[in-house]
């Protein structure tokens, strides 16, 4: 694998985590601003409502996918890395059978009882009879893998699509007015004007000045969309990528099925363990870049 075009960085894990408490924090910021309208009706200005917008209502799960991918990742990890076994000793119980019998003996001669996978506990679909229903379940266990890759992908993708709309409605109520009779303050600068409806973000701000903090705490939200969208493009292509491989991965093995001699076989059984590592080190790649 080519590390280097799947690279990802510690400032790509920093703003993951920071869109999370982002996503965590805004329920309370948006819950704050019907406070600040009616903070300005009191002193005697007209009262400004702030429609609540549908978008917002899936950014706590949004935020509850984020936070649970390392362990669905993990847990694919866990699921790929018993396959991959399960893989290794079938490709070198046939490289000894060959060489106890003949590179040539033809595979459907072999006895299918002297491999291991013969003897599992659970089938995907049911027992194998022969060496070819052996290396269909394989490649079933591998659709399984690519299968929750697939729904990893998935989660990513929504959570991308979804931001779109979530800055749209952010940045429409930071720059909403607090009150119908005046251009400002706007809603941000009205919630930097009380601690008890100040967000809860971390930035350092340059001043107390209520209307410097709310442009400080806009852009560097503004930023942070931009940042995530970039990240999880990122985490889209390579789990895309994972998924082809393990996609080929599960076609090689449903060809290896056709395989006439124990000497293509072993040649067949080589590329696709090579090609299931190369998946693995991918999967490893992206969970050790998750751990928390």
């Amino acid at each position: 694998m080519n590390v280097l075009a799947y690279e990802f960085s510690a400032a790509q894990r920093r703003v993951l985590d920071r869109y999370i408490r982002f996503l965590g924090a805004l329920p309370m910021t948006f819950n704050a601003i019907p406070l600040v309208c009616e903070r300005r009706r009191k002193e005697g200005h007209q009262l400004a409502v702030l429609a609540r917008d549908s978008r917002l209502n899936n950014a706590p799960f949004n935020q509850r996918y984020l936070q649970e991918f390392w362990a669905r990742t993990e847990a694919s990890r866990l699921l790929g890395a018993g396959y991959i076994g399960d893989l290794e000793v079938f490709t070198r119980e046939s490289l000894d059978i060959a060489g106890k019998t003949s590179r040539h003996e033809p595979v459907s001669q072999v006895d299918f009882r002297l491999f291991s996978l013969s003897r599992s506990a659970s089938w995907k679909l049911f027992p194998a009879q022969n060496v070819a229903g052996l290396i269909h379940e394989l490649a079933l266990r591998f659709y399984v893998l690519s299968a929750e890759i697939r729904r990893l992908k998935h989660t990513v993708v929504e959570v991308h699509d979804e931001s779109f709309g979530l800055k749209s409605v952010f940045v429409s109520a930071m720059d909403h007015r607090s009150c119908l009779c005046h251009t400002t303050p706007t809603v941000a600068q009205g919630l930097f004007g009380d601690p008890l409806t100040t967000p809860v973000w971390d930035l350092a701000y340059a001043s107390t000045d209520p209307a410097i903090r709310a442009a400080e705490y806009k852009a560097d939200v503004v930023a942070l969309f931009s940042g995530f969208v970039s990240v999880s493009t990122q985490m889209g292509l390579f789990i895309e990528g994972l998924y082809q491989r393990l996609d080929g991965l599960c076609n090689q093995l449903l060809q290896a099925m056709n395989a006439v001699k124990l000497s293509e076989l072993n040649f067949k059984l080589a590329a696709i363990t090579e090609n299931a590592n190369e998946c693995m080190a991918m999967l490893n790649h992206l969970e050790v870049w998750l751990r928390k």
